[in-house]
This record gives structure tokens, sequence and C-alpha cells, in this order.
């Protein structure tokens, strides 16, 4: 029996060290991903987790310039000059804690995530496992639209996201986010990363449980009653149609989807709501008229989350909690800079997954490029609707997609150009 090279007893312990690390560091993210679907007060608790083992982890490395790391220490700035100038308190904390420390953790997280140097196929098994995680979510929605699951109030039914804290009672399942929109919006994710499957899994028999499991989404995403959601669905499809190259399967799939999203939009019977497109687009062009009034009056800096409701409130006399759109919620909550720097997120983050895609050799790497710009399109074309990435339920997905394309572009395309420079 061959016997390996020998390792000296300093070396044996760093080896063990570092697998122990990459454990924890794994399992950690693995809980990131879980919480998601498990409770909507788990995801800030796992964010936390995942700060503090960058805190201990990176020993002080931490870059100011890079995407999107820059954009998350440009809100920390300019949440605390907003707050300076619309001083506010929710539950007795200043109102700037809250977004500082969300950045903060994202600031964080982005950080950690390059420092780990995640290979693309540990990245794609993470998002299979997450897919067949979110099976529970799909089945909790499912069951509580035909009254099988409660939704009363309680304090597991609250932890577990069943009870409608953010919405009122209604026909609509609220799954397990406590709200219909959010619930939705994850579903999205999870119906684009079931088309995902249906390319990158071996076996006809995989394929055809993951394009199961995408019309088991498909019927979640029905029973929340969202109509923004399948605006989200059909143009993350695109993107996986733009970026993928088996195209024939996607173009009937997604032609499908839009003469069913059309009719869910037109046809009252067709979506489990009492509120019809008529007074709902009434609502919500009310709102946005208001909000872009509030970034008028605050165009400078903004007037942070959370205290958006009270200033909504003393423009109208009810209280909201968001502007119901991604764009004009950033442009009232943190100004005309936080507006560009955004946007600017966006449009970078896109550019950087197509040339990542192009770099990429296995047609595999390439379709991950491709499914992580859907669920950013995807949830961004949801946003035009309403504004789900509020929520740290929400907020995390979008940015994780945002982190693994800057970390596999910087892996695969900056490295390139610095060893050709060199040599």
């Amino acid at each position: 029996m061959e016997k390996g090279p020998y390792l000296p007893d300093f070396l044996k312990g760093e080896l063990a060290l570092t697998i122990k690390t990459e454990t924890i560091s794994t399992r950690m993210m693995q809980f990131l991903y879980f919480s998601i679907l498990i409770s909507p007060w788990l995801p800030p608790i796992a964010l936390l987790g995942t700060g503090i083992m960058a805190l201990f982890s990176l020993r002080g490395k931490f870059p100011i310039k890079g995407w999107p790391e820059t954009v998350f220490l440009g809100f920390i700035f300019l949440s605390i000059i907003s707050w300076f100038f619309n001083v506010s308190w929710f539950l007795s904390i200043p109102v700037v804690v809250f977004p500082v420390v969300l950045f903060g953790l994202y600031y964080l997280l982005a950080v950690w995530i390059k420092h780990l140097k995640w290979t693309w196929k540990k990245i794609e098994g993470l998002y299979i496992q997450f897919l067949f995680l979110g099976i529970y979510s799909a089945v909790v929605t499912i069951l509580q639209r035909i009254g099988w699951i409660p939704s009363y109030k309680a304090d597991w039914t609250i932890f577990l996201g069943y009870y409608p804290l953010l919405q009122s009672q209604s026909i609509r399942s609220v799954g397990f986010t406590t709200n219909s929109n959010l619930t939705a919006a994850i579903l999205v994710c999870l119906a684009l990363i079931s088309i995902y499957a249906m390319s990158v899994l071996d076996g006809k028999w995989k394929r055809a449980g993951a394009l199961g499991l995408f019309f088991l989404f498909g019927v979640a995403i029905w029973c929340t009653g969202s109509r923004g959601a399948w605006v989200g669905l059909i143009v993350g499809l695109l993107v996986q149609v733009w970026m993928t190259g088996n195209r024939r399967r996607t173009v009937g799939i997604l032609f499908g989807l839009l003469l069913l999203g059309i009719a869910a939009y037109i046809n009252r019977n067709l979506i489990p709501r009492s509120e019809t497109l008529v007074s709902t687009a009434k609502v919500r062009l009310f709102v946005w008229e208001k909000a872009f009034e509030i970034f008028q009056d605050n165009w400078l800096v903004g007037v942070l989350p959370l205290h958006f409701g009270e200033v909504f409130e003393q423009y109208t006399g009810e209280y909201l909690y968001h502007a119901h759109n991604i764009l004009l919620g950033v442009a009232a909550e943190y100004g005309i800079f936080g507006l560009i720097i955004f946007t600017a997120l966006i449009f970078i983050t896109l550019v950087r997954a197509r040339r990542w895609r192009k770099m990429a050799v296995e047609k595999k790497e390439k379709r991950l490029a491709g499914m992580l710009s859907s669920l950013l399109v995807a949830m961004m074309g949801h946003g035009m609707y309403d504004y789900p990435i509020i929520s740290p339920q929400v907020g995390i997905l979008f940015m994780l997609s945002i982190i693994f394309i800057h970390a596999q572009y910087e892996q695969k395309c900056l490295s390139l150009r610095q060893s050709e420079s060199r040599g």
C-alpha cells in the first residue's frame, strides 16, 4: 500500500484548520440560504452570524474600493448624512441605525464571500440545495390557500411567517414571510432556479423533476395573488433566454407564461384576490405619486427607510411602510445619490455577469451566470410594482446574487487580465 507524502506536524495542523474553517463557512452559508425559507426572523440572525465570522476571519482586510463593497459603504455614508437632516426614531432607536447595520452586514458578507473564493460548482450546489428546500415553501403557501395551514395569530405562526403581519387578512396566502408579495418574490426566484436546474442536472428524471418543481412554484405564486410576481418571472425568463444556449424549451415556457400572465392581469377570477386590476392600479398610482413628491421635497439626502412611513402619513394622513416601487423607494429614502449608485450597481452587475458568462468554458457555468442574472432582473421587475428587497428575507437573496456575480467575475476575468499584464 502506497503512503502519501510526508507532512510535518505543523503543516498537518494548518491543513486541518483550513478544512475546518471551510466546513464552518459552508455550513454558515447554507444556514443563511435556508433561513430565508424557514422564517422571516432567521435571515437577520444568519446575516449577523456571517458578519461576525467575517470580522474574525478577515483579520482587518476590509477594502474600500470594489463592487459592490463601495456601494454598500456609500449607502452607509448617505444614511448618516440623511439622518442629520431628518432626525427620526423607530422604537426609541435612531432610524439611521437600521440601514447602517444592514448595509454594514452586506459589506462584510461581500468581503467574506470574495475571501472564500468559492468555485462556480460550489455555488451551483448551494442553489440546487436551496431549490429542493424550497419545496417546503411552496407546499406551505399552497396548503395555506386551501385552509390546511392556519394563519391565526400565535407565537409559532408569527415566527414561521404564517400570520399576515404586514397586510390585512384576505384570501391570499402569505406563505412563510408574513406577506404575500414577499413570499411571491422568493417563489419567483425558486421557479427561475428550477429552470436553471433543468439544464444542469444529469438524467432525464431529474430534469423532469425540475420541470415539475417549476409548475409547483407557479401554483404557489398563484396562491399569493401577486400580480407583480408574474412580471418578475417573465422578465427573469427573458434573461435566461438571453444567456442560455438551449432556447427553444425556455422560449416555449416563456410564451406560455406570458399568455397566463396577461390573462391573470385582465381577468379577476384567475387570481385569488378580491381587488380588481383597475382598483389596485389606482392605489399604486396614488402611492407612486406621493412617493415622487417626497423625493422631490427631499431629493438630496432622502428620508431613510422606516421614516418614509411617517413622512407619507404627513402627506396623506395614512401610514405606509414603503413606496411599492424599488426605484422610487430608493430615491425617496436615500435621495438622488442613492438612486444613482443603486442603478449603477445593477448596471455594472449585469455587465459583469455577461462578461463572466463569455469567459466561462463549461456550459453549466455559463448557465449559472444566466440564472444569477435572472434572479436579479426578476426581483427588479417585481420591484416595479412593489419593494420586496426592503425586507431582509428577500433583500439578502437579492444581494447574494449580486455578490456572487462580482466574486466570480473577479476570479475569472480580473485575475486573467492581471496574469496577462504580468506576462
